[in-house]
């Protein structure tokens, strides 16, 4: 397998900003946590799917879910992942063939319709933090499915950008001691390479092509420094996709 030369198709240089790094200033569940009930789950619970509804609306407090879209010859894709300060609404799978799940284990503040408009009611801060917060995941779930018929490098790619800017875990945004942002990465090869649709096999051949090129190091199994991080938003074609990537509200 080819494993130079992965951003030659593109022919300029990004004008690269973060990937919902407006995010990280919003802290939704800490704006919500006089509302609603805080529910544990474990790991590979099915929250969605099947006629499941345990809450009308959930906003992650950490952990990771996948969104996975359900397929007979059980190649179970995972179509895009949710971790701390996503919302979670049982209309994601309101498609039979669409399940949520928990791939680590999670925790989620659930509330119903009446708590949320109570809670959005009383505090104009919070309602701006909420729909800056949606708004910003929105951007994120469409930047996923302008990606989903690119190459594998691509979707890796804007998984790896999601990965700084959006957190699944609480660390936000890591840096090491050079000052590259870390992109931690708390799911296992398996679930990663469902999301990006190839085997774990040729997910380890693109992330050894993108530490080939210099784009990446490897500092732990699951922690990858960002050593170019122009290189690598332009190896996945962002600055190409940005211009369809912001809703209008």
């Amino acid at each position: 397998m080819a494993t130079k030369n992965l951003a030659a198709k593109r022919s300029r240089h990004p004008s690269f900003s973060p990937l919902g790094s407006d995010l990280a200033a919003i802290d939704t569940e800490w704006h919500l946590r006089r509302f609603g009930r805080v529910k544990h789950f474990e790991a590979d619970s099915v929250l969605f799917g099947n006629g499941k509804t345990p809450f009308a609306l959930g906003v992650m407090v950490d952990g990771v879910l996948a969104v996975r879209r359900l397929r007979r010859n059980g190649n179970n894709r995972i179509l895009q992942f949710l971790g701390p300060n996503d919302f979670v609404y049982p209309t994601l799978c309101s498609h039979p063939d669409i399940e949520v799940e928990t791939l680590t284990p999670a925790t989620i503040r659930c509330l119903n319709p009446a708590q949320l408009s109570a809670a959005l009611n009383s505090d104009p801060e919070l309602a701006n933090a909420v729909l800056a917060a949606a708004t910003s995941q929105l951007q994120s779930c469409l930047g996923q499915i302008a990606f989903m018929s690119e190459r594998p490098i691509d979707r890796l790619g804007f998984f790896l950008l999601r990965a700084i800017y959006r957190p699944f875990d609480h660390d936000r945004t890591v840096v090491s001691i050079q000052r590259n942002p870390i992109a931690v990465v708390t799911i296992n090869r398996t679930a990663l390479a469902a999301h990006i649709g190839i085997t774990t096999t040729n997910l380890a051949y693109l992330l050894l092509a993108l530490q080939e090129e210099g784009i990446i190091r490897a500092l732990t199994p699951r922690r990858f420094e960002i050593l170019e991080e122009a290189r690598l938003a332009a190896c996945c074609g962002y600055s190409r996709a940005r211009e369809h990537l912001t809703p209008s509200l």
